[in-house]
């Protein structure tokens, strides 16, 4: 029996398991990192948490509407066992409410209901192989990049304040008039901040003739490397630091069993940058239903 359960009703040592023992362990449905990217997330559960399905409903113009927090960049359903079926996943949702707008991770073929699914994308780099295995499926316009930085003044250094992230990252929302506002550069400090407290994490910066470039922020939960967020100084004096970056955090990870996750983008000149390190596209799926008023319709465009 699948159950809508509120967080303060939720068991965190059965949920945290259940997460960790799925055949898809990632740091998005960890109950501490939902606690600080959504803390009033709820969840779907099965039976004694044999599988798990976390969601996030708010309410706007009074109406309730299930949908997809800032930095986390799905959800769906967690279970120790192939999922046969997600239907009725699906058909729990949508008794909840008449507005969804999400992201599974489950790539699915089973029947989807009422809900309109669309393809999204993102990057990963199994690091197994050694270094100079990885480095020769760089693209050519890598290699160049990198030699070109090669002869240069450089650094990587380990960067141990947060705030420089979102003093950084701020600029570059300002710069690219990005939809990030101060409640949720506020919710990435928090997350930076509670991160090293639950799993490894790798801060790194390139300087470049004395001045910080380039900064990326990591988290290694179960053999996932997750790029969160970063920033590099836009200009041309400075645009190799990016890549000396992560080709160095590539070198320093090979060898292992672990997947680099770029955090991915359906964007061209992103999405190109990842793979120009051979990294390969991987699919969720965006969720949707809107059963709502016309004039909430309108209100929501």
């Amino acid at each position: 029996m699948i159950r809508h359960i509120k967080r303060e009703d939720i068991n965190i040592q059965k949920w945290d398991a259940c997460i960790l023992s799925s055949t898809s362990p990632q740091i998005f449905g960890c109950s501490f990192y939902l606690d600080v990217c959504c803390p009033s997330w709820s969840a779907l559960v099965l039976n004694d948490y044999e599988a798990v399905f976390p969601i996030y409903i708010k309410e706007k113009y009074f109406i309730k509407h299930i949908t997809q927090p800032y930095f986390v960049r799905h959800f769906g359903v967690y279970t120790t066992n192939a999922l046969k079926d997600i239907k009725p996943w699906v058909e729990a949702l949508s008794k909840l409410v008449r507005y969804i707008n999400i992201n599974i991770f489950n790539n699915t073929s089973s029947s989807l209901g009422e809900l309109k699914a669309t393809e999204k994308i993102y990057q990963t780099l199994c690091l197994h192989n050694n270094y100079e295995s990885l480095r020769n499926n760089y693209s050519v316009s890598h290699v160049r990049k990198l030699k070109k930085i090669a002869p240069l003044e450089t650094e990587l250094v380990d960067i141990s304040d947060n705030s420089i992230y979102i003093k950084e990252f701020t600029k570059t929302v300002s710069e690219k008039n990005l939809n990030y506002s101060d409640s949720h550069l506020s919710t990435l400090l928090k997350l930076m901040n509670e991160l090293p407290k639950h799993c490894k994490v790798i801060s790194k910066g390139i300087i470049l003739n004395g001045k910080l470039v380039a900064g990326a922020y990591f988290v290694q939960y179960n053999n996932r490397l997750l790029y969160l967020k970063g920033f590099r100084k836009f200009n041309t004096e400075n645009d190799g630091g990016m890549f000396l970056l992560f080709d160095n955090i590539i070198k320093a990870n090979c060898n292992q069993d672990c997947i680099l996750d770029f955090g991915g983008s359906n964007d061209t000149n992103v999405r190109q940058f990842f793979k120009g390190f051979g990294a390969e596209d991987s699919v969720y799926l965006h969720l949707e239903k809107n059963e709502l008023p016309p004039i909430i319709r309108w209100l929501k465009k």
